[in-house]
């Protein structure tokens, strides 16, 4: 075989090895692309849930901000009831003594008003927690999430005040009888106010205990998403691709040497 010979077995082995090259990195830029589509998806779909999840909370941080400032009201009125309710036990105790009872009355009459004021001044978000608005066509109380909906009824306490104010200032309190009936009324307010309070606190309960679940699942989103991209993925394949190419340059090169060593062997034979 001759020198020219020798040459054009080279070309060949040059060109079938550009092919290869050109191959490998072709194949390269692909799993680049297909790697960074890939890592978007992920992203993408992180932030989403990331998103729906802060979104939850919020909701239910409302949910349980609602309770609260519900019966920190309530516990207010209980104490307007507690003093109307002394009021009363105290004309009880000195029933054997007739004497005009308006001023009596008058001080219960504060308590009510003071006990509506704050009813009407509870609200959340410009809504109504212990009131009902006549032109509110809500009846309940709902906090909704992606995964499940809290509600609860909304009650009109100043019904319980007026009922005690009509009770009250129609009663002839020097009598025994009229008197014990609304001693009786009041306790009833209470008893039912309290049966408020703790359907405020059951409800307050469900949402905080969603919450901490949702919080969890948020911890546990992160912590996901910061191990993904630890191990990163897409930049180990692409150094991968990167180390076979090299190999197969390394490769190519060698058996060019090997070739035209043998050839000039031969020529030297």
């Amino acid at each position: 075989m001759d020198v020219s010979n020798i040459n054009n077995n080279i070309n060949n082995l040059n060109q079938s090895s550009q092919l290869q090259i050109d191959k490998s990195l072709q194949s390269n830029e692909v799993q680049k692309v297909d790697n960074e589509n890939a890592s978007s998806l992920s992203i993408n779909e992180y932030n989403q849930k990331r998103d729906e999840l802060s979104l939850n909370v919020q909701s239910l941080n409302n949910g349980i901000a609602i309770s609260n400032i519900a019966n920190n009201s309530i516990e207010k009125q209980q104490e307007f009831l507690n003093n109307i309710q002394k009021e009363l036990e105290n004309v009880s105790s000195d029933e054997n003594k007739l004497q005009d009872k308006n001023d009596i009355k008058q001080s219960i009459n504060e308590n009510l008003r003071s006990f509506n004021e704050v009813a009407y001044e509870t609200k959340y978000k410009n809504e109504n927690l212990l009131s009902i608005d006549q032109y509110d066509d809500l009846k309940s109380i709902i906090i909704d999430t992606d995964n499940t909906s809290f509600s609860i009824e909304k009650t009109n306490t100043p019904d319980f005040a007026n009922q005690i104010f009509e009770t009250i200032n129609s009663a002839d309190l020097n009598d025994p009888a009229q008197l014990s009936q609304a001693i009786s009324k009041v306790e009833t307010s209470s008893n039912q106010l309290q049966n408020i309070s703790d359907t405020f606190t059951e409800f307050g309960n469900k949402v905080e205990e969603s919450a901490r679940e949702t919080i969890k699942e948020q911890v546990d989103l992160y912590n996901d998403n910061k191990v993904n991209k630890d191990k990163n993925f897409g930049k180990e394949s692409v150094d991968f691709s990167k180390n076979n190419i090299s190999a197969n340059l390394g490769y190519l090169a060698a058996s060019q040497a090997n070739i035209v060593q043998a050839q000039s062997v031969r020529l030297l034979s």
